[in-house]
């Protein structure tokens, strides 16, 4: 036990070193943090499944006696259909790694309280196009990337009700490029954001459990090298800095297990995009992007059933609104609201689990869009055919 506990330990280590350099994603908002979580349409807020309660309701890891430790990633593919003045476009089909990784310890003297550590990816865009397509004057490219370290303690007050309090440690930072004639927008940052979180859970009974979390707003400062040379005048790299504001968010969770072998979860959240009311640019690029967003709600529904003592089949449904308003979309993240199907299955041995999962999202089109382009001038737009596709395996040992 002893070999298994450091090579699973070794493995967590390497994952969260590893996370920080390669992680990229594929949408703005994510919550994809467990193949668990994700067969059952990212639920796992009021009822403990693994250690990746870190990031959905810390409190959840009274509820995981001893040790527990997850690690793994998801693979998040998206495309969208760009239509400017009928001429058909699309994101490139890449294929963005997303590693998370856990860890939860039950105090020795101190049977009431609980420490635990994860590593995730709350936030991140990726949104690239063509070398030639028609609007890379309006952009080329950008690449939003995030990984948060979050420690956080967990106490049992009684049978009942548990709360948790913890810190996130963002890293993330920017990329982006224009292309205007033989001309080039180009930046590269890299900085950091600091928030708190608080989860609580309560025990109605034997099958029914209420839970709420919240995660503060933070603010991103990132530097690195920008370059600007839109006058046709050489631009050498200089110092380029931007500033952003990453939204709180508030979640209200309901499970039920009607049988030990049944869960069934529903997860409401509210998420404060208004807070995020503009990108600014200082040094070579100096400019202040007006975003306009709005706040949004996500419901999610997840079902588990352990068929046999070593499988669980999973599946589940989100729907997911949109921060962008129809009259400011944008090339940066061209989406509308979202229906998002999960399933995947769950696998136990010994003290090991191991969790596989397969979402499929779709994307509501935006038609008859109205925007402005440097070179192309007012141009008519259509978002189409927006689909996700999302995948991974994580691999968990309870000590």
């Amino acid at each position: 036990m002893k070999r298994a506990s450091a090579i699973v330990l070794s493995c967590l280590f390497v994952c969260l070193l590893a996370s920080a350099s390669v992680v990229q994603a594929g949408g703005f908002a994510l919550y994809e943090w467990s193949n668990r979580g994700v067969a059952m349409a990212t639920t796992g807020y009021a009822v403990a499944g693994d250690a990746s309660v870190i990031a959905t309701n810390p409190a959840l890891m009274t509820k995981l006696e001893g040790k527990h430790a997850l690690a793994g990633a998801v693979v998040i593919s998206p495309q969208t259909s760009v239509y400017v003045d009928g001429d058909k476009n699309k994101t490139k089909s890449k294929k963005f790694v997303v590693p998370h990784a856990y860890y939860t310890h039950q105090m020795g003297d101190n049977e009431n309280v609980w420490l635990g550590v994860g590593m995730f990816t709350r936030f991140g865009l990726g949104t690239y196009y063509d070398d030639d397509w028609v609007g890379k004057a309006s952009l080329q490219y950008v690449d939003l990337q995030s990984i948060s370290l979050n420690p956080n303690i967990a106490f049992k007050f009684n049978d009942q009700f548990s709360a948790a309090f913890g810190i996130e440690i963002l890293k993330g930072g920017f990329k982006l490029q224009k292309e205007i004639g033989a001309a080039i927008v180009k930046a590269d940052t890299e900085g950091y954001a600091t928030g708190v979180n608080v989860g609580l859970n309560y025990d109605l009974d034997d099958q029914w459990s209420a839970a709420f979390t919240y995660r503060s707003q933070m603010k991103m400062y990132t530097t690195g090298y920008g370059r600007n040379d839109t006058n046709a005048v050489p631009d050498s790299d200089s110092e380029q800095v931007i500033r952003a504001t990453l939204p709180s968010s508030y979640t209200v969770g309901v499970g039920y297990q009607p049988t030990d072998d049944w869960t069934l979860e529903f997860d409401t959240i509210y998420t404060r995009w208004e807070s995020v009311d503009k990108l600014i640019y200082e040094g070579p690029i100096e400019a202040e992007t007006e975003l306009h967003y709005k706040n949004t709600w996500r419901f999610q529904v997840g079902t588990e059933y352990w068929a046999k003592e070593w499988l669980a089949v999973r599946f589940g449904y989100a729907y997911d609104q949109t921060p962008t308003r129809a009259g400011d979309a944008s090339f940066m993240l061209p989406a509308n609201d979202r229906q998002l199907y999960s399933t995947g299955l769950g696998f136990k041995w010994d003290n090991w689990n191991a969790d596989w999962s397969f979402m499929y999202v779709t994307t509501k089109s935006r038609n008859n869009l109205t925007m402005s382009d440097p070179v192309l001038g007012v141009i008519d737009v259509d978002f189409k055919n927006g689909q996700t596709w999302i995948s991974g395996l994580s691999i968990g040992y309870e000590f």
